[in-house]
């Protein structure tokens, strides 16, 4: 294994390794998910083009997301859902648009490109 490869294998353990930390400490039950999103900032200040994303698991206090782009804590955004929830809506706390505030963000490696392991709170429940 070069050091490129032991570097991106750290990032993803590390990865998973928070995620499977901040699971241990959540009150609400997590329900796993493929489903695309649409994230773009609430505000007009930020006039960028919208990130495109997989929500991975949800709760009925937040997601957890792997974005094509890195938000500071503490960003509010505005995140759709743009592909299929599969059944998703049946579950507690699944929202095809919320407001959420990034609470962390990860650099993963993914197939080859880097993305953004991102810990959404949801706003205005």
């Amino acid at each position: 294994m070069d050091m490129a490869e032991r570097a991106a294998a750290t990032l993803t353990a590390c990865g998973r390794c928070r995620e499977r930390e901040l699971m241990e400490k959540r009150e609400n039950k997590r329900h796993d998910s493929d489903t695309a999103v649409r994230c773009s900032f609430l505000t007009t200040l930020h006039c960028a083009e919208p990130i495109d994303g997989i929500m991975k698991n949800y709760g009925s206090g937040g997601m957890y997301a792997e974005l094509r782009s890195r938000f500071k804590d503490g960003t509010t955004l505005v995140v759709r859902s743009t592909g299929s929830p599969s059944g998703c809506p049946s579950r507690n706390g699944y929202r095809s648009i919320s407001l959420a505030q990034v609470k962390w963000s990860v650099p993963l490696p993914v197939q080859g490109d880097i993305c953004y392991g991102t810990g959404l709170k949801y706003l205005l429940l």
